[in-house]
C-alpha cells in the first residue's frame, strides 16, 4: 500500500475534533485510508449498512471505538444524530470519521448541523510526493487514481470511461443537476479540450447552445463532483477586476 500524506492530517485533526470528514473525488482510496485509523466501519450507501446503525446507534455512539462512516451523503437523517451525539460529550475528541464527496447534500448537512464540531480534510488522489519522482509522467498522463493508471496504465482508457459515465448518470443528476446527460459529457470534453487557458463561461454556452450562467452552474456542479477545478486569479489590488 502506498502511504498518504492525508494521514497524519487526519490524525492531527481527530486528536482535535470529535468528527473529522475526508472529502475527495469516488474511487480515490477514501476507504483506504480511513482504514488505517480502524474503528467500526459503515458504507452508508448500502441499505443494509443503515439499518444496522440505525438498530446500534445509541450503544455505537456511547462507545469507545472510532465509528466510520462512508458515503455519509447518502444518510441525510444521520447528521441530527451526529450532533446530539458529540453535544452530549463534547469533551470527547476522534469519534466519528466521516468520508464523501462535496455534494451540496453533506455540505448543507455540515454546515447545519455539524459547524464548528467537525473539521474537514479535502483530499485527492496520488500526488508526486507520495508516488516518487520516478512516476511524475504517470501523473501528467493519468492523474492519481489507483485504478485509473497508476497501478496499472492499461486500464486508464476503460476505467476513464467507465469513471466519467457514473459519475454524470448517477451522482450529478442525484445531487440536483437537471442537465441532460449527453450535454454535461460534451461539456466536460469542451472543457478537457480547454484545459489551462482563461474560461468564458459565454463562449462555453454557444458551443453548448445555452447561456453562460447556465454553463457557470453546470460547472459548480462539475467542480463539487471533482472533475474539474476552478483556477482562481490572485491580484494585490482587489479592486481590480479578476479573471
Amino acid at each position: 500500500m502506498i502511504p498518504r500524506l492525508y494521514a497524519n492530517l487526519v490524525r492531527q485533526r481527530l486528536a482535535k475534533f470529535p468528527a473529522v470528514a475526508i472529502l475527495g473525488p469516488r474511487q480515490y482510496g477514501k476507504t483506504t485510508l480511513a482504514r488505517q485509523f480502524g474503528g467500526i466501519y459503515f458504507d452508508l450507501e448500502q441499505e443494509a449498512a443503515q439499518t444496522q446503525l440505525d438498530a446500534q446507534w445509541d450503544a455505537l455512539a456511547a462507545a469507545s471505538p472510532l465509528l466510520v462512516l462512508d458515503e455519509a451523503q447518502s444518510a441525510p437523517a444521520i447528521f441530527p444524530r451526529l450532533r446530539g451525539a458529540i453535544d452530549e460529550r463534547r469533551g470527547r475528541h476522534g469519534r466519528f470519521l466521516l468520508l464523501g464527496s462535496v455534494s451540496p447534500a453533506l455540505m448543507k448537512n455540515v454546515s447545519e448541523r455539524l459547524a464548528g464540531r467537525l473539521a474537514i480534510v479535502e483530499s485527492s488522489p496520488f500526488i508526486l510526493p507520495e508516488l516518487g519522482a520516478s512516476r511524475l509522467d504517470d501523473l501528467w498522463l493519468f492523474g492519481g487514481y489507483p485504478q485509473g493508471g497508476i497501478l496499472d496504465a492499461a486500464l486508464f482508457g476503460p476505467w476513464q470511461e467507465s469513471y466519467l459515465s457514473l459519475r454524470i448518470q448517477r451522482d450529478l443528476p442525484a445531487w440536483g443537476l437537471s442537465a441532460k446527460a449527453r450535454s454535461i459529457a460534451r461539456l466536460i470534453r469542451i472543457l478537457a479540450a480547454l484545459h489551462g487557458q482563461t474560461l468564458s463561461a459565454s463562449q462555453l454556452g454557444g458551443a453548448l447552445a445555452l447561456d453562460g450562467k447556465t454553463v457557470a452552474d453546470y460547472c459548480d456542479y462539475l467542480e463539487g463532483a471533482f472533475l474539474i477545478r476552478w483556477l482562481q486569479p490572485y491580484f494585490a489590488n482587489i479592486r481590480k477586476r479578476l479573471v
